[in-house]
């Protein structure tokens, strides 16, 4: 058993570095379609708008893993190749449709993979070696991304045009993490069986899995309640997403360097440094109290953003801030699968996280972006800042945060 939470937790590791490349190229390509592919403005909002529907469609991909052993390692390989393979195109294909593709392409994959993938990791590891695996990856990663991030910016300011072979480059390295999961050895869970799943038509394949999940959170209030919890405050986080740049130009008049300085290293520090405190939270703690401690983190972190109007200062303190929500967010969302299954199939608990990050997405930047025209940014700010408040006291106080998990009720 030591051995092969070992041999997950290096695995682990090298998968976060190797994907974290194209991952954080990515974020750049709203900029690469508009600037250097003469993108229209419909194309760029197409791409942000596609985002949150793909993320719910990737929901079908791992709907068929329940009890399936054997599919999870395919699942999460095939899911590995599948997004990474169209950026392998770039340096041939000069369009903004097909980057446009191969972009929401990624966004299935990457999102489609995830139940599987944290599956692997929950029977291949016990839950403290888990989550204590999992922040050291994740913040190793987060601290990559920081500086490929401002690394892939000074190239491009060079370079315009040489996006085409940064994704060919960080495609082909991400490529090699499927030799690390393929490596992987996998037993049998004790709840699993030959899976029962028997599709007979397209009715079946397109409404079973939003059946099986509408059950699931009928017959678990607790995950239920955590659910929507993560529904408001997401929301609220989502919402203020299109404020932020009107916010940060219209009202403060910040500079592109202040604002990367912000997010890519105050952010990133607050990340890496909270990171170790969530993961001993995480593994103390019931799971709604963290998740209330985080979901507080972020209300806060509009109100510090808010203060900035009088010292640039509170704009990296913000930023830091927002930084050690980010982690415990990130640990909580992807951990919070494994615990609540317990002994059962974590996959579609996973898939049930996904699939409502999703609804959100499709909702809550349209209608942020609205309000901030309407009713200006800073209204938004403190409107995204009290749901999240809301939600994270609102948890706090629920009868789930005074037991242990998991509760079956």
């Amino acid at each position: 058993m030591l051995c092969k939470e070992k041999q997950m937790g290096l695995s682990l590791i090298w998968t976060n570095l190797l994907t974290e490349p194209l991952f954080t190229l990515y974020t750049f390509l709203p900029f690469i379609l508009y600037k250097d592919l003469g993108a229209s403005a419909f194309q760029v909002t197409l791409l942000m708008m596609l985002k949150p529907f793909i993320t719910i469609l990737s929901f079908y991909w791992s709907a068929g893993l329940h009890g399936s052993t054997h599919k999870l390692k395919s699942n999460v390989l095939w899911a590995g190749l599948l997004m990474r393979a169209p950026f392998l195109l770039c340096p041939w294909i000069h369009s903004a449709w097909y980057l446009i593709f191969a972009a929401t392409n990624y966004m299935f994959f990457y999102r489609a993979g995830i139940p599987a993938w944290l599956e692997i990791l929950k029977r291949n590891m016990s839950s403290g070696k888990r989550g204590r695996s999992f922040s050291i990856s994740s913040a190793l990663g987060y601290a990559e991304g920081v500086i490929l991030a401002l690394a892939c910016g000074s190239f491009l300011d060079k370079d315009p045009s040489c996006w085409k072979i940064l994704f060919f480059g960080t495609s082909a390295i991400g490529l090699i993490t499927l030799l690390v999961q393929a490596r992987i050895v996998l037993d049998s869970s004790p709840c699993s069986s030959k899976s029962q799943l028997a599709v007979r038509g397209i009715k079946e394949i397109l409404i079973r899995p939003w059946r099986d999940s509408y059950r699931l959170m009928r017959e678990r209030l607790d995950f239920s309640r955590f659910q929507w919890g993560f529904m408001v405050s997401g929301f609220g986080l989502m919402l203020i997403q299109p404020a932020i740049p009107l916010f940060a130009v219209d009202v403060l008049g910040i500079s592109y360097l202040e604002m990367a300085a912000a997010i890519c290293i105050a952010k990133g520090l607050g990340f890496i440094v909270s990171t170790p405190i969530w993961t001993q939270w995480i593994n103390q703690l019931n799971t709604f109290k963290v998740a209330s401690l985080v979901f507080l983190a972020v209300g806060l972190f509009t109100v510090l953003l808010s203060l900035s109007i009088w010292s640039i200062a509170w704009l990296y303190i913000a930023y830091f801030w927002y930084g050690v929500g980010q982690g415990g967010s990130h640990l909580v969302w992807n951990l919070s699968g494994p615990i609540f299954s317990g002994k059962e199939e974590s996959s579609k608990y996973t898939g049930v996280n996904v699939v409502m990050a999703g609804m959100r997405g499709m909702v809550a930047p349209p209608l942020g972006g609205w309000l901030s025209v309407a009713l200006g940014p800073i209204f938004v700010l403190f409107l995204g800042g009290a749901l999240c408040l809301y939600s994270g006291a609102s948890l706090l106080r629920s009868k789930f945060a005074k037991g242990s998990l998991p509760i079956k009720t």
